[in-house]
């Protein structure tokens, strides 16, 4: 095959799908175009540059112009913009500063990513920008190299804690706001609450913001109100997610999910002849169906499925998992599998979940850490869905999650899976089958447990006993675990005078609990252990 192939988008899936085009096929004309004055950038890495580790600007240009020219022998076409494409005559036309052209093509890839989301009545004022490009990227540090400390991040996402991260860490004061209940709002209730405890212990974390207001003050921000608390900025970052940029397929008739992704097959291929999709723009192929999931992994296999396919290759895409991974000060946080939502929605009441409070490395490491995980299951089956988890540590276990998952591993499966271990490096029993024995012995009837929120919803229906080796907060009871066996009586006692149900059992991290659940039970005793102990609880 020889022809011309055109690739729209420079950051990072079009550079990848170009370099994969020509691989495959060293006779074809390749032209890369980008609106922008770069390509291939690292989008992932800015955080890296502001926190000051990526000391350059140009250490995140993966590549130049040049170089795709010379080792590649690729046209690159930048400040560039694609304003029309007819699939039929197969012609895309272009804007240059010269003007327009026609440019025909054999088989074209779309890769142009997505938009930033950002407030109107911001836009085009001085110091505030979005986060996504590096010439954002400039400006941002052009503001922090000037003194500037005092920053407002709108959006509690991972595009937002990715900002928030950087900027923490070059010694910025920030303040992140976020419209939903919770940070991290893909996540369950539990590492969100996690991660933002952790997160306040350097920033400032608003969630649930209803009203938002910007004072202006000679073409810059002073201050951000948000539900009438003033705070003030030097500058405003909007992360607030972004939108797939897909107008010019749309335009030409290519089929088009409702959230505005590319609708794409296996191979890549749009509904359009000879027309791929690949990066942040195409909805991927995610357990039994389609879905969202603009990451930079996912980009960056997706470009490599369509620059193969447009070169006269057949590649295949393999079902995604949703892997998600941030660093954060103090911690790292990340998920696989659905996300919280789409996990209730599919699995309904026969969703089953597992919380574990854990150690990355033997806990008699002196560098030893917590490390926090739940695990999301199928009851019927055992089947593994999901995993989240926050601390340290959590890449190694999202990995092994990740694999479980693409693999139909069962809850029993992954309670015995074999690990790597040396007491540096982790544990014998590592968290993550540490989290799936709590499912297996949850799902054999062993053990019983109480979300906290159901618990403070129906406080009536429980008798609390804190089993802890210190007393804290409202009880019924302190009895630790090692004298449980000897004031059985008391406990049955104080159950029938609190006129509650069962006892709920209270521990520091729950695994306490988990075995007075078990003691009372063999007393007969109806119990329940408070699921993640009492970091998870208002104790």
């Amino acid at each position: 095959m020889s022809g011309t192939i055109v690739i729209l988008g420079g950051a990072m899936a079009g550079p990848t799908a170009a370099a994969r085009a020509r691989e495959i096929n060293e006779n074809a004309r390749i032209i890369l175009i980008e609106q922008g004055t770069r390509v291939s950038y690292a989008a992932c890495g800015l955080s890296y540059y502001l926190s000051g580790e990526v000391q350059s600007l140009e250490d995140l240009n993966h590549e130049r112009s040049d170089f795709f020219r010379q080792v590649y022998n690729i046209e690159v076409w930048t400040e560039t913009e694609a304003i029309r494409l007819d699939s039929i005559k197969k012609i895309l036309t272009v804007k240059q500063s010269k003007g327009e052209m026609d440019l025909s093509y054999d088989s074209l890839i779309f890769a142009a990513g997505g938009s930033s989301i950002a407030p109107l009545e911001i836009q085009g004022v001085e110091n505030q920008t979005v986060f996504r490009t590096l010439d954002d990227l400039v400006k941002i540090r052009s503001a922090l190299d000037s003194g500037k400390k005092k920053f407002v991040i709108l959006g509690g996402g991972p595009i937002g804690l990715e900002a928030a991260d950087g900027l923490i860490r070059a010694g910025a004061e920030v303040t992140i706001v976020e419209k939903g209940p919770q940070i991290l709002g893909t996540f369950g209730d539990k590492i969100s609450r996690v991660v933002r405890g952790i997160l306040e212990t350097s920033a400032n974390v608003i969630t649930s913001a209803r009203d938002e207001s910007f004072e202006i003050h000679e073409g810059r921000i002073t201050s951000v109100t948000v539900d009438g608390r003033r705070i003030e900025a030097d500058y405003v970052i909007s992360a607030m997610g972004i939108v797939p940029r897909t107008d010019i397929l749309k335009e030409a008739g290519a089929g088009i999910h409702s959230d505005g992704t590319v609708v794409i097959n296996e191979s890549c291929a749009t509904t359009l002849k000879d027309v791929y999709a690949c990066g942040v723009c195409v909805s991927v192929p995610h357990s039994g169906s389609f879905s969202w999931t603009p990451q930079a992994s996912v980009a960056d296999k997706t470009a490599q499925v369509a620059g193969e396919n447009a070169a006269g290759g057949d590649a295949k895409l393999a079902s995604f998992v949703g892997s998600l991974l941030l660093r954060l000060p103090n911690m790292s946080a990340g998920r696989v599998g659905p996300s919280f939502r789409n996990l209730g929605l599919a699995a309904g009441n026969r969703l089953g979940r597992a919380f574990v409070h854990a150690y990355d490395v033997e806990p008699y490491m002196p560098h030893a850490k917590p490390l926090m995980l739940e695990l999301f299951y199928e009851k019927e089956s055992g089947k593994v869905l999901a995993l989240e988890a926050a601390g340290s540590g959590v890449e190694r276990r999202l990995d092994a999650a990740a694999v479980a998952i693409a693999g139909s591993l069962t809850i029993q499966q992954l309670a015995k899976l074999d690990l790597a271990y040396s007491p540096a490096l982790g544990t014998a029993r590592d968290a993550l089958n540490v989290a799936a024995t709590v499912a297996v012995q949850a799902e054999r009837g062993r053990t019983a447990t109480v979300e906290p929120a159901d618990l403070q919803a129906r406080t009536q229906d429980y008798c609390i006993v804190d089993t802890g080796k210190k007393a804290r907060g409202s009880v019924h009871l302190h009895i630790p675990l090692e004298e449980l066996r000897g004031k059985i009586e008391e406990i049955r006692s104080a159950l029938l005078k609190s006129g509650a149900r069962q006892i709920a059992c209270l521990s520091e991290t729950g695994r306490r609990g988990h075995l007075a659940v078990r003691i009372l039970a063999a007393h007969e005793i109806p119990a329940v252990n408070i699921l993640g102990g009492a970091r998870l609880s208002e104790f």
